[in-house]
């Protein structure tokens, strides 16, 4: 593991002068598996403060995270964590390739209307992109044409088509 559990309130300490004790506060509002973060500076339950061999990368509300392994000051030492949170100390994530871009292209599909807004079926029509590739068909009973796909974005003209 690359890293250290999170600390977190009510998370484990040993205390010299106290034996076992439990983080008794943290961040008002960064949670870790339901528990308020443990930070520089949050207590433990028998009066230390959280204190050192904290996070030098990771900051909540402005104060560095504690993890299993941080410091109080009576010498105690954060045993607890969250199986869930791991803080690392470094950015020794794995590289990642840029993805390409996708070109997913572009499509149409013409509805045909009459004025008072009814579909108009069986039309002949012959569409024509920009590009110059041309499209026959006869609009199906809701008055659609065939959808029309190109690679690139395209001006397309629909016309009657005595040939369909």
């Amino acid at each position: 593991m690359s890293g250290k559990p999170a600390a977190r309130a009510t998370d484990a300490t040993n205390c010299p002068g106290h034996a076992a004790q439990k983080i008794a506060a943290g961040s008002p509002d960064v949670f870790f598996d339901g528990l308020p973060a443990a930070r520089l500076g949050d207590p433990a339950s028998c009066g230390s403060t959280i204190s050192g061999n904290i996070s030098a990368t990771v900051f909540i509300n402005g104060k560095n995270a504690a993890t299993q392994g941080s410091l109080g000051t009576h010498g105690d030492v954060i045993v607890g964590g969250s199986g869930t949170v791991i803080i690392g100390q470094s950015g020794g994530g794995a590289a990642v390739s840029p993805v390409p871009p996708i070109n997913l292209g572009f499509d149409e599909q013409f509805t045909l209307s009459d004025a008072d807004g009814e579909p108009v079926p069986d039309f002949a029509y012959k569409i024509t992109t920009a590009s110059g590739k041309i499209f026959r068909g006869v609009t199906n009973e809701r008055g659609l044409t065939q959808r029309v796909s190109t690679r690139a974005t395209e001006l397309l003209h629909l016309e009657p088509d005595d040939l369909a």
